[in-house]
Order: C-alpha cells, then structure tokens, then sequence
C-alpha cells in the first residue's frame, strides 16, 4: 500500500489539504460577513431609530471643515463624513456617470436650488458648471444643507434621509420607504458600515477606506466564498456513499 493512502479513497494528504483550505475559506468567509452584515445591520437599525449622538470625526481628509459645516447644520459629523467616503472616497474632484461633483457628489440641479453659501477661488471656480462645485468647503455647505432638509422632510428618519440622497425625495416619498433599487440598497450598506466605524471611533483607518473602497469586491467575495465553501464540502458529501458502494463490492 502506498504511503499516506487509504484503500478506496483519496490520498490522506490531499483530504489534510482539502480540509486546511476548507477551513481557511471559512474564516475568511466569516470576517467578510462580519465587515459587511453584522455591522451594517446594526448601522441602519440605529439609522432607523435616529438615537446616536453627534459624533466629531478626527484624522480623515477635511474633518475639521466636516465638523464644522456639519455643527452649523446641526447634522451629525459621523453621519457627514460617511456620506463623503462613500459618495467622493474624499476625493473633492470627483465626478460621476450621472454628472455629480466633489467630496459629497451634488448634481448641478441641486447646486442651483439650494445655493451655496461660500465662495471659491477663481482657478477653482470655473472648473465646473455651476462654479465651484469642486471646492470642499463649497460642496459641503451645499451637501449638508440638502442633507438637513431630508433630515427634516422625512421626520428625522436618517435611513429614509440617505435612501432619499441617492434615488431622489420624491421616490422615497412615492414609495413610502427605501426604493428596491439595487444600487441605493448598496449605497446604504456602504454609509453604515462607514458611519459604524465613524461613530464608534471618531475615524476611518487606513484598512477601513481601504474596505470602503473596494465594497463592491467584498460583496462579490462573499457570495465566491459562500460558493468555494460549498464546492470543497462536495467531495466530503460524496465520499461517504462511494466508500460504502466500494465495500459492497466482492
């Protein structure tokens, strides 16, 4: 008989390895569910409740002009820079498909109806259309304020707030809750995670960003994870009724 084998079945060492992999998926599988469901459930249940108390961020890009711009709108800090590392990553040039701009992603039509308050260098300025969408402390203003008349139109209801942020007041209103639209139930999962962190710790860690950035790949390597787990299972499951047929045999 050969070293490391078994009459009717695979080599020991491939089931070892077989299983340290299985094993291995496992616990990755459960730090990606832990990241992405346990503390996103608990955010948008808090979110729900509106009972978490202001919170001022530390050691992230603009906190003090996040703290700031958020005091004067009575908006919890917390709140404001999760919108901000989901919508921008903090990233005051950004721009989206849908024409939106800067740090909390505001479409021109919105800029014009809500008017900022603050002025912007003139190279700033006429980079966009209306002037000085790019300019953090601008965005923000104009970000905010919209953010605190959601607040207010849906009596304090921050969920229904930010679902309103990203598919729009009056869809919110026309459907009486959050839209069943995959990319605002996504938009919402990426704002707990990064409000829970934010709340918590005052702050986003490097590894944090680095989740909130690739979110969509950590949603992705769940459901690959869940499927890996399922495939290595397979040849357990089947092993059991082959070594029984195997002895049957004369």
């Amino acid at each position: 008989m050969a070293i490391g084998r078994r009459t009717g079945g695979a080599p020991r060492w491939i089931r070892l390895v077989a299983g340290c992999t299985a094993a291995a998926l496992l616990l990755v599988l459960t730090v990606v569910y832990a990241l992405t469901t346990i503390h996103v459930r608990s955010a948008l249940a808090r979110f729900s409740r509106g009972d978490a108390p202001s919170r001022p961020v530390h050691n992230i890009p603009y906190a003090e002009l996040i703290n700031r711009t958020a005091g004067a709108h009575h908006v919890n800090p917390a709140v404001v820079a999760a919108v901000v590392a989901a919508e921008s990553g903090f990233n005051p040039a950004a721009r989206s498909r849908r024409g939106a701009y800067g740090l909390m992603q505001v479409l021109p039509a919105t800029w014009r109806d809500v008017g900022p308050k603050t002025s912007c260098a003139p190279e700033t300025a006429r980079l966009t259309t209306p002037p000085c969408m790019d300019d953090p402390g601008a965005n923000l203003d104009v970000g905010v304020t919209y953010l605190e008349r959601l607040i207010r139109r849906f009596d304090g209801n921050l969920l229904l707030a930010l679902a309103a942020y990203n598919a729009g007041a009056e869809t919110v209103a026309r459907t009486r809750g959050v839209p069943p639209y995959p990319e605002t139930a996504r938009y919402l999962r990426q704002v707990a995670l990064a409000w829970f962190q934010l709340q918590r710790d005052g702050t986003l860690t490097p590894f944090w960003r680095g989740v909130l950035r690739s979110f969509d790949a950590w949603q992705r390597a769940r459901a690959a994870l869940l499927g890996g787990r399922a495939a290595h299972a397979l040849p357990a499951v089947w092993a059991g009724p082959l070594d029984v047929a195997r002895a049957g045999l004369p």
